[in-house]
């Protein structure tokens, strides 16, 4: 019988440092190997600059780019987010803001399911991309806002000013 335990976050950052050539995720308590394609990593590129220019210019954090995130032993690795500074080899406080942008590997259903637990854990937005599809905005205590290409993110209360036009992620 095979018996699966839930790997703690020095051994994933092993595991990882292992296959260098690989990128893993968290989905559900797992390690899955994810295959972005270059669409998704042009996606990631225009929210960690778009990010990086506002937190220069409203020092609300740091902007962090596929980190590791431990909260009360869940772990997770948003592809980008603003979380207080650190040296260690991981993050253990929540992200005020995160970017989820899903792979062709990873289900809608288990993504959802990542952006509901960052909100659960402290973060105060959490914004799943659909690539082809839409954008999901999930905050505390609101309903989930889906948003179109014809929309603008706007960084609401969290990142006052914020704002990113979709159709520079939702072609």
């Amino acid at each position: 019988m095979f018996v699966q335990r839930e790997i703690t976050a020095e051994e994933f950052l092993a595991f990882a440092e292992q296959h260098p050539d690989k990128r893993f995720d968290f989905i559900d308590g797992e390690v899955v190997e994810v295959s972005p394609k270059p669409i998704h990593g042009r996606k990631q590129v225009i929210f960690s600059s778009e990010l990086e220019t506002y937190t220069q210019q409203n020092p609300v954090g740091v902007v962090y780019s596929e980190v590791l995130v431990v909260l009360n032993d869940e772990k997770f690795l948003p592809d980008v987010c603003i979380s207080d500074y650190t040296e260690t080899d991981y993050l253990t406080t929540p992200p005020l803001f995160v970017v989820e942008i899903r792979s062709d590997s990873q289900s809608r259903e288990s993504q959802r399911r990542k952006a509901r637990a960052y909100i659960q854990h402290g973060c105060k937005m959490a914004v799943l991309v659909l690539p082809g599809e839409n954008v999901e905005v999930n905050r505390p205590g609101k309903e989930v806002l889906v948003l179109t290409a014809a929309d603008v993110l706007d960084g609401e209360d969290v990142l006052p000013g914020f704002k990113l036009p979709l159709n520079r992620i939702l072609p």
